[in-house]
C-alpha cells in the first residue's frame, strides 16, 4: 500500500512539473500571438482604418469655482430684463455680468432649482425658500406660507417665467400655480400632475397645458384634461416657428390637434434625465440629453447636429437675449456663445496639427510628431518627420514641408519629393509651381514634370511667400521684405524692399491675388498696393497689443488676423479698405490657445481652418459678421457719484471757481497795468532830473567862457567850431529827453561831444580815449547817458583834482554771461580815486549816478536778464590809488 501510494505520489509530481512547463510555454505563445495582433492592429490604423483620428466640439467657456460658481455642480441657468445671467447650484447661487460672478448664500447649503421674475423682483427658488434680490442685498420667505408643499425642482424650469409647480413632502399632490404681485394663484391641480416622472417637463403652452407621463401625453385646455396620444416616452415639448414639437426617445414629433406626427426619427443615447430643449431667436432647437447637445433647424433639413458630447449630467439649456447657448451641468456651466466656432482636436493628446490643407473638402493635416491624417484616416506616421505650419494644394494632390524633405499626398498614398536633405520650412502656391523655403534658398518644384529650380540663394532665412497676381511673388526674409519676377519665364529678378524694416521679421503674410499683399510686424497689419505701404489704420486699435500670427484673406471679401490671444474678422471693400471689424477672443467664441505662425485653409462653403498649440479652430467669417454681435457686459447700476445732478453741481462749482480764477486773474493784470504807468511816470520825472542835472551851471559857464576866450582873441575858427559843438550838445540833449534808451553809436557820439567840451575847460590836463570792439553791434541798445553819467563822474571826482594829466578810457566789447549775451561798457580814469574826491569834496551833487542806478532798477524788473553794475578803484602797484572803473553788462535783449 505504501509502494503504491508512493509511486502515485511520483507519477503525480512528474505530471504536475510537466503540466508547469506546458502553462508556461502556453502563456508565452498567448503573448506572442497578442503582441502580433497589436502590431497588425497598429499597422492597421496606421496605414488606413477608419478609426476616428479627429474630435470636434462646439467653442465654449466652462464656467467653474475657480471663475466665481458657489458649487460645480449647477442646476438652472436663467436671465433677467437688464440682462444678468443667473445661475443656481447645490450651494446657492449667482450673478454674471459679462465680466465677473458675484456670488449669494455663498457656503450655505441652499440648493436653488429656480429663478423666477415677478413684477421687478427676481426671485431665486428651493425647495422650501425663496430669496428676493435686490441689487447686493436679500430677503428671504417661504415659497409656501402654510409650509404644506414646495417647490418641485425637477419639472419647474422648463415653465413660463411666472409658473411653478408645487408639491407636498410626500412628492404627491401637486398643483401649478402662478406668481402675482399679492402671492401665489392656483390654475391647475390635478391628480395627471402626480403621474409625471422626474424626467418629464411641463409645458405651458397658447394651446394648452401639456402633461408628458409614463402613460401617454395628456393636455389641459377649455377647463378639461385629455390624453392626446399613449405614446409613452415623451419627455418635454416646445412651440417653434408656429409648431409645437414634442421631443421623445425615438426621435421627434409635430404636435397635431389629435395626434402625434414623426418629422426626425432619431434615438437619443441617454434620457435617463429625459431631454432638455430651448429655442434661439432664428427658430432652431437645441436639445439636449444626459450628456450631448444636438441643433436642429428644419429649414437646413432634418437632421440633427451634434454640438457637443461628454457632458457629466446636463441638468438644463438656456438662451439668452444675445442668442447665446447655455448649458448647467455637474461639471460646471457652459456658455456656448453663438455657436459660431469649432475646435477640433487631435485624438493622440500628445501631438498636434500645425499644416492643414482643405482638398475635396476633406481637411488633411500633417502633425507635430509625423503623422498625415486625411479624412480621418493616417496616411502616413513617421516619427522622425516633423511637418511645419503652411500646405499647398494641385487638383488631386497635397503637399506638405516636413523636416527634411516635402510630401505630397496623392489617394491616400504619400509619397517623397526626395529633396536634398534640409530643413525645409513652408510651401506654398505661386501659379502652376510649388514654391519651397529651405533654409537657405528658395525653390520652386513643377509637379507637372517633377522638375525643381532654384530661384535665389540671396535670402536667407526664408519665413512664408504670398502670390498677389500680378507676377511677382513676395518673400519675406531674415531681415526684410523681397520681391521676385520671372519665375514662370526663368529671368529671376530678386529686389529688396527698402522702407520695411530689418526687425522684427514679417512672420505673416497673404494676399487678395489682385495686387495686394497684406503683411504683419508685431501687433500692426501693413497692405502692399500700386507699389506702396500704407498701415491699416482701421485694424490699429483692435490689434493694439495682440502679436499677430496668421493672416487670411477670403476670396469672398473677408479679412481674418489671428493674434496671440484672439482673432480679427473683418469686411474687405474696394481699395483693400477695412469695415466691420469684429474682435474674437476667449470672451466672445474664440477660445484657441495660441494660434500657430502659418497660413489658414479654406473650404469651398467659405469655412476658415486655423491651427493652434492645442488644437484647431474652424470659423466662417461671413457668419461671424452677419450675426451682428452686440455687447454681452451688463453695465452695473450708477453708483451716487455717478448720477447727473452730482456732475451738474460738480460742473457749476468748477465753473463758479473759474470765474474766481479769472477775475483774480483780471484783477492782477489791471494791477500790473497801474504798477507800469506808475514805473513809467516815475521814469519821466527821473529824466527830467536827469536833464535838470545835466544842466549844470559850472559846466555851461565854463563852455561859453571857453568859447568868449576865443571870439576875444579874435580865434574865430576855434569859436565857431566850439560854438557848433556846445549847439548839437544842447539840441541832443534836449531831442533825447523823452528817449530811455539809445544805441550804441548815439551813445558814443553823444559822450564824444561831451567830453570834447569839458576838454575846452582842462585843455592838454584832459585825454580820453573811445574804443569799441569792431564785432559789436552798433545798434545794440543802452540805458540813455549811461556813458556821459560814467564820464561825467571821471572828469569831476577824477580829473579836475589831480595835479597833473588826466586820461579817461572808454571801451565797449562783447560778453556772455548766464548763457545770454550782452556787451560789456567801460569807463576807467587814473585821477586820484573815489576816497581821495570824497575827502577833497567839490560843486557835485552825488545824485548823477544814484539817478542812473534807479532807472536801471526800474526797467530790470520787467527783464529775466538784469543789467548789472560794477565799480572799481583802482590801485598801482604800490597799492595807492589809482583812479576809478566803471562797468556796465547790459543783455542784447534788454526790454527798455
Amino acid at each position: 500500500m505504501c509502494l503504491k501510494h508512493s509511486a502515485l505520489q511520483c507519477f503525480c509530481g512528474a505530471n504536475c512539473i510537466f503540466l508547469q512547463l506546458m502553462n508556461k510555454r502556453a502563456l508565452l505563445l498567448i503573448l506572442l500571438l497578442f503582441e502580433a495582433l497589436s502590431l497588425k492592429a497598429e499597422t492597421a490604423s496606421q496605414t488606413g482604418d477608419r478609426i476616428p483620428t479627429v474630435k470636434s466640439s462646439l467653442s465654449c467657456r466652462r464656467f467653474t469655482t475657480s471663475d466665481g460658481l458657489s458649487q460645480m455642480q449647477t442646476e438652472t441657468i436663467w436671465q433677467d430684463e437688464k440682462g444678468y445671467i443667473y445661475i443656481g447650484t447645490l450651494s446657492g447661487f449667482v450673478r454674471y455680468d459679462g465680466r465677473r460672478m458675484q456670488p449669494f448664500l455663498g457656503g450655505r447649503q441652499e440648493n436653488i432649482v429656480l429663478f423666477r421674475s415677478c413684477g421687478r423682483k427676481v426671485l431665486a427658488l428651493g425647495f422650501v425658500r425663496q430669496w428676493n434680490v435686490k441689487g447686493s442685498n436679500l430677503e428671504h420667505s417661504q415659497i409656501d406660507p402654510s409650509g404644506q408643499r414646495l417647490l418641485n425642482n425637477f419639472n419647474s424650469p422648463a415653465n413660463p417665467s411666472n409658473y411653478v409647480l408645487l408639491e407636498d413632502r410626500k412628492e404627491e399632490n401637486r398643483i401649478l400655480c402662478k406668481l402675482g404681485e399679492k402671492g401665489m394663484e392656483t390654475v391647475l391641480e390635478s391628480l395627471v400632475l402626480d403621474e409625471m416622472t422626474p424626467d418629464r417637463k411641463l409645458c405651458i403652452d397658447s394651446s394648452g397645458i401639456y402633461i408628458p407621463t409614463p402613460n401617454g401625453l395628456y393636455v389641459y385646455a377649455d377647463g378639461n384634461i385629455s390624453k392626446l396620444t399613449r405614446k409613452t416616452d415623451i419627455f418635454s415639448l416646445i412651440r417653434s416657428s408656429g409648431n409645437l414639437y414634442a421631443l421623445a426617445a425615438d426621435g421627434i414629433y409635430v404636435v397635431c390637434k389629435d395626434s402625434l406626427s414623426l418629422l426626425l426619427e432619431y434615438k437619443f443615447e441617454s434620457p435617463d434625465y429625459g431631454l432638455s430643449v430651448q429655442k434661439d431667436n432664428q427658430g432652431r432647437l437645441y436639445i439636449a440629453d444626459s450628456h450631448t447637445i444636438w441643433r436642429f433647424d428644419k429649414k437646413s433639413g432634418k437632421t440633427l447636429e451634434q454640438l457637443g458630447s461628454g457632458f457629466n449630467l446636463i441638468k438644463g439649456l438656456f438662451v439668452d437675449k444675445w442668442n447665446r447657448l447655455w448649458a448647467a451641468t455637474y461639471q460646471g456651466a457652459y456658455c456656448f456663445f453663438h455657436c459660431n466656432f469649432t475646435n477640433h482636436r487631435l485624438t493622440d493628446r500628445n501631438d498636434i496639427a500645425r499644416a492643414i490643407a482643405i482638398r475635396d473638402g476633406k481637411p488633411t493635416f500633417g502633425t507635430l510628431n509625423g503623422k498625415v491624417i486625411e479624412d480621418q484616416t493616417i496616411v502616413s506616421n513617421q516619427e522622425e518627420q516633423s511637418y511645419e505650419p503652411g500646405a499647398a494644394v494641385f487638383d488631386d494632390k497635397t503637399y506638405l514641408a516636413a523636416s527634411t524633405d516635402v510630401a505630397c499626398i496623392q489617394g491616400g498614398v504619400l509619397n517623397w519629393l526626395s529633396l536634398p536633405n534640409g530643413r525645409y520650412s513652408f510651401v506654398s502656391r505661386y501659379g502652376k509651381k510649388l514654391i519651397i523655403g529651405a533654409r537657405n534658398c528658395i525653390m520652386a518644384y513643377n509637379p507637372e514634370d517633377s522638375s525643381i529650380d532654384t530661384l535665389t540663394t540671396e535670402i536667407l532665412r526664408p519665413w512664408c511667400t504670398a502670390d498677389d497676381g500680378q507676377g511677382r511673388l513676395w518673400v519675406s526674409g531674415n531681415p526684410g521684405l523681397f520681391c521676385i519676377t520671372g519665375v514662370e519665364t526663368g529671368k529671376i529678378a530678386v529686389d529688396k524692399i527698402a522702407s520695411t524694416p530689418a526687425t522684427p521679421v514679417i512672420m505673416a503674410m497673404a494676399s487678395d491675388g489682385k495686387g495686394s499683399v497684406c503683411y504683419a510686424l508685431g501687433d500692426t497689419l501693413f497692405v502692399l498696393r500700386d507699389g506702396q505701404i500704407n498701415v491699416m489704420e482701421e485694424t490699429l486699435p483692435a490689434l493694439k497689443g495682440h502679436e499677430i500670427r496668421s493672416i487670411h484673406i477670403s476670396p469672398r471679401g473677408y479679412l481674418a488676423v489671428a493674434a496671440i490671444d484672439g482673432l480679427l474678422v473683418a469686411r474687405i471693400s474696394n481699395g483693400f479698405r477695412v469695415e466691420d471689424i469684429h474682435w474674437f477672443n476667449s470672451e466672445n467664441g474664440f477660445t484657441s490657445i495660441e494660434p500657430l505662425r502659418g497660413p489658414m485653409a479654406e473650404e469651398e462653403n467659405g469655412t476658415v481652418w486655423l491651427a493652434g498649440v492645442e488644437d484647431m479652430i474652424s470659423f466662417n467669417p461671413e457668419a461671424l459678421l452677419s450675426d451682428n454681435q452686440q455687447s454681452t457686459i451688463v453695465e452695473a447700476p450708477l453708483k451716487w457719484w455717478q448720477r447727473w445732478w452730482l456732475w451738474l453741481s460738480v460742473a457749476a462749482l468748477l465753473s463758479l471757481a473759474v470765474w474766481r480764477i479769472s477775475a483774480g486773474f483780471e484783477k492782477r493784470r489791471s494791477l500790473r497795468k497801474i504798477e507800469l504807468l506808475k514805473r513809467e511816470k516815475l521814469q519821466k520825472e527821473l529824466q527830467l532830473r536827469a536833464v535838470r542835472l545835466k544842466a549844470i551851471p559850472h559846466f555851461h559857464s565854463n563852455v561859453i567862457s571857453g568859447i568868449e576866450y576865443f571870439v576875444m582873441n579874435k580865434a574865430s575858427d576855434e569859436a565857431s567850431y566850439y560854438l557848433k559843438l556846445y549847439s548839437d550838445f544842447t539840441n541832443q540833449t534836449l531831442s533825447d529827453i523823452d528817449r530811455s534808451s539809445r544805441t550804441i553809436a548815439e551813445e558814443v557820439g553823444y559822450v564824444s561831444k561831451y567830453l570834447e567840451l569839458e576838454k575846452l575847460r582842462y585843455g592838454e590836463k584832459l585825454n580820453y580815449g573811445i574804443k569799441t570792439d569792431s564785432s559789436v553791434n552798433q545798434n545794440i541798445m543802452l540805458p540813455n547817458m549811461l556813458l556821459h553819467t560814467y564820464c561825467q563822474n571821471a572828469v569831476k571826482h577824477g580829473i579836475a583834482s589831480k595835479s597833473g594829466k588826466g586820461n579817461i578810457e572808454v571801451s565797449i566789447c562783447g560778453q556772455r554771461r548766464d548763457g545770454a549775451d550782452g556787451v560789456l561798457v567801460c569807463v576807467s580814469d587814473d585821477g586820484i580815486g573815489r576816497k581821495e574826491a570824497a575827502r577833497i569834496g567839490g560843486y557835485s551833487t552825488g545824485q548823477g549816478l544814484k539817478i542812473l542806478q534807479q532807472q536801471i532798477e526800474l526797467c530790470n524788473r520787467a527783464n529775466n536778464h538784469k543789467i548789472v553794475q560794477e565799480i572799481e578803484d583802482l590801485t598801482d602797484g604800490l597799492g595807492k590809488p589809482a583812479g576809478t572803473c566803471f562797468s556796465a553788462w547790459i543783455p542784447i535783449d534788454y526790454q527798455y
